[in-house]
């Protein structure tokens, strides 16, 4: 049994839409993209309003100006992004792990997760961005008795 013409059309039109969306997502897509496909991925189980993420987004982004034009870029890959990640076989300090890991870690310090004590059973809220030169005395994981 061969491919239909209308499989053949359907998979030339999916192969030729793909590239496109991605050239033009490299060049003007946007920048909080990529950040909210890894929180979904990684900090997603949590009890969390996802509509937190963009904020967090919009604040990481802002505070890493440099780095704005290449997290945009990368919004080409971030619906795969939101299911699969090439994380676990990139090597120890490659540049995508290391922003994977400073994403996920500055969305936790920014919520009031740590505060509650690392409990994965409460909602966990966006408190604000975790800036150490804002609250260099503040240490999340200090627990009061």
């Amino acid at each position: 049994m061969g491919l239909s013409r209308r499989k053949f059309l359907a998979l030339g039109l999916a192969a030729g839409v793909a590239p496109l969306y991605a050239l033009y997502a490299w060049r003007w897509g946007d920048p909080t993209d990529v950040i909210v496909a890894i929180l979904e991925r990684r900090v997603g189980y949590l009890r969390v309003d996802h509509g937190t993420f963009h904020d967090f987004a919009r604040d990481y982004v802002s505070h890493r100006k440099n780095y704005e034009r290449q997290f945009a870029a990368l919004s080409a890959v971030s619906l795969p992004l939101q299911f699969i990640s090439p994380y676990r076989w990139l090597a120890q300090g490659h540049a995508f792990r290391r922003l994977e890991d400073s994403v996920v870690s500055d969305y936790l310090l920014s919520t009031d997760f740590f505060a509650n004590g690392a409990d994965e059973q409460r909602t966990v809220s966006y408190v604000s961005f975790y800036d150490p030169y804002v609250r260099p005395c503040s240490n999340p994981f200090n627990r009061q008795p």
